[in-house]
């Protein structure tokens, strides 16, 4: 009579079909697989009003930041800022929703941003805000050389007097709070948020770039006028050259990416699990 070897494994009736295919190997498995890119509702929502944002934010900031510099560049500006206050109001308008802007562009993207990097995407939002509560003081500023000049007027102008120290204070603080101040943080918020689209391919290369370079010369010049070493009001030095790469990253290349593709967001695989099989039950 013939014995089996009780030792002698059985063959395996799962072996030829592993044979016959053998990319279900574990090699296979465990091999890297290229991320999904999806785009939901929520998502598509968030990339169309950020887009219009930031139109919103250059189309009130780019015309808000000369239409009241001729009035206040004169040596009796005193004298025409409550003839003319309605100039000053919309001005005061104008940064207004710009700042609302500049903060729920970013709020909008938080949850699109924290997923990749959650610090990035806060610090981010932090400096959407602290930007605009920087410009609204310059806005206040703005907004109280109307009764300033109102007295001024009342009182018959006088030469000398403490209206024009306190005017000058006040067109100071104006500019501090617009443009000196406020571009580092437009300057290093922008960084955070352009190095995230860099970083993940949000976006195209080349658009992140030029952001990048952008934010960077912005972030650069504000501190530089710190010192005192240039002007940093509107239309000097050169301000507006090196914020046009800004202006072109902000206005014309990321709105209408967003507006006609999108961000492209990575995604998990759909069976985390298959990824890593745990052996077969005895």
């Amino acid at each position: 009579m013939t014995q089996t070897n009780p030792k002698t494994p059985r063959a395996d009736q799962f072996q030829g079909d592993r044979e016959a295919f053998p990319v279900a190997s574990g090699d296979t498995m465990n091999s890297p697989k290229r991320p999904k890119r999806i785009v939901g509702a929520s998502q598509r929502r968030a990339e169309i009003v950020i887009a219009a944002l930031f139109v919103l934010t250059a189309a009130t900031s780019i015309p808000a930041a000369f239409v009241l510099d001729p009035m206040l560049n004169a040596p009796n500006y005193l004298a025409w800022i409550f003839p003319n206050k309605a100039v000053v109001v919309l001005d005061a308008l104008m940064w207004s929703f710009n700042n609302i802007g500049i903060v729920f562009i970013a709020v909008f993207a938080l949850p699109l941003l924290r997923k990749l990097d959650e610090a990035l995407a806060v610090g981010y939002l932090a400096t959407r805000i602290i930007e605009g509560t920087i410009m609204m003081f310059g806005i206040v500023a703005t907004l109280l050389l109307i009764p300033l000049s109102q007295e001024f007027l009342q009182a018959g102008a006088p030469h000398g007097s403490w209206f024009l120290t306190l005017g000058d204070v006040l067109k100071q603080a104006k500019y501090l709070g617009l443009s000196e101040v406020s571009a580092l943080m437009l300057g290093l918020g922008g960084l955070l948020f352009t190095w995230m689209l860099f970083r993940y391919r949000l976006v195209p290369r080349f658009i992140s770039v030029v952001g990048l370079i952008g934010y960077a010369l912005v972030f650069l010049y504000s501190i530089v006028g710190w010192f005192g070493l240039i002007d940093l009001t509107p239309g000097a030095s050169g301000l507006g050259v090196l914020a046009l790469p800004v202006a072109v990253f902000e206005i014309i290349l990321l709105p209408f990416w967003l507006l006609f593709r999108g961000f492209k967001m990575p995604e998990a695989p759909e069976h985390p699990a298959a990824v890593a099989m745990p052996d077969a039950e005895a």
